[in-house]
């Protein structure tokens, strides 16, 4: 969970702020798993006790890192439109793509060693977004209903599609990327929109 960002002291948000950084220069370095929160609290020059006042691991540093990466740019994508429809979905699969795409490339450790867990945080987040737009869909929102595209209850429905887009935009980013988040973006709409009939 996002720890609360409304009405923080300037000197929180600036404490947070150091040990997003923290966490970002040494997953550069090494692997997540043998980060510990004494390296982060080095690197930041805090205390552990400091860290702790702000997160209760570094598992909860890495959600807010992670979530706040990713909702800044889906916001600038999508604005405040919540409709449950195919513009939003291919946008949303679209962003998808591009930060995972992109914080492989820059969270990855150079010496190798695996890649941040951010399936648990990210997949999550999907399922909200889209959850949110079919209730809204639902209750009368502009936008395609979401019988005409799947039939099933709002949680399968927002269930199938978030592990089509994550698990998909995942793979993707670990692989070659032998095509382009846009070329990829196409793949997955296509099967999002016309299921594995031929």
């Amino acid at each position: 969970m996002l720890p609360n960002k409304e009405k923080l002291d300037p000197r929180v948000i600036r404490t947070r702020r150091d040990l997003v950084a923290s966490m970002c220069t040494l997953m550069r370095e090494k692997s997540f798993n043998k980060i510990s929160v004494q390296d982060i609290a080095e690197e930041a020059i805090i205390n552990r006790a400091t860290f702790y006042a702000h997160f209760e691991d570094k598992f909860a540093l890495l959600e807010y890192l992670v979530l706040g990466a990713f909702e800044e740019r889906l916001t600038s994508r999508i604005g405040s439109d919540i409709g449950f429809n195919s513009e939003n979905i291919r946008l949303l699969t679209l962003t998808t793509c591009e930060f995972l795409e992109e914080f492989n490339v820059r969270h990855s450790p150079r010496q190798g060693g695996g890649h941040p867990p951010i399936e648990r945080i990210v997949q999550p987040h999907i399922y909200k977004v889209l959850l949110s737009w079919i209730e809204a869909s639902e209750q009368g929102a502009a936008g395609d209903t979401p019988q005409t595209i799947c039939t099933g209850t709002a949680d399968a429905l927002a269930t199938i599609t978030s592990w089509s887009i994550f698990g998909s935009a995942q793979q993707w980013s670990h692989g070659t990327r032998k095509v382009s988040a846009e070329a990829r973006t196409d793949q997955i709409m296509s099967f999002l929109m016309h299921g594995i009939a031929p």
